[in-house]
């Protein structure tokens, strides 16, 4: 073998070979312009979706508010009365105080899943209006069901 092939075999021996460099890792600071873009996106649109969470939770105080009175309420006349509160709360004085009687109850199933029967109607307007009257309890627990039905259902315009 000539010189120069032993020579060239000797240079590329294992013996002579060395460590390489490894370049440093890439880290994540600084972020480049559109990372910065993009997490400014999604905190400003973070922002928005909280602002909205709680603006939603301030317009809807008026229901907790009145599920909270409503467990603690056993009087029929009491019951009725907060759900007309209710009812002006979410759509406003002049539209809910002319209504009475049977276009109160049909507002109430337009607006809300409640539906009162017709004997319940009936027994409600004894109650009220015939003073040897007192509704059983059973009947009591059926208005408490439908105000409470008619408390959480119930879609103003701005929920539509």
């Amino acid at each position: 073998m000539p010189v120069e092939m032993n020579q060239t075999i000797a240079e590329a021996s294992l013996d002579n070979l060395h460590d390489i460099i490894v370049p440093e890792g890439v880290g994540f600071f600084p972020l480049s312009s559109g990372w910065i873009i993009v997490l400014l996106l999604v905190l400003t649109l973070m922002f928005h979706f909280g602002v909205q969470a709680y603006k939603r939770y301030q317009r809807t105080r008026y229901k907790r508010d009145a599920l909270e009175a409503l467990e603690n309420e056993s009087d029929l006349l009491k019951l009725l009365s907060l759900a007309k509160r209710v009812g002006i709360a979410a759509y406003g004085r002049e539209k809910i105080a002319v209504l009475w009687g049977d276009t109160w109850w049909d507002f109430m199933a337009s607006r809300s899943n409640v539906k009162v029967e017709k004997t319940l109607r009936t027994e409600i307007a004894k109650d009220l209006y015939d003073e040897h009257y007192s509704m059983d309890a059973k009947m009591l627990e059926k208005v408490k069901a439908f105000v409470r039905v008619w408390i959480k259902t119930h879609k103003v315009e701005s929920d539509v």
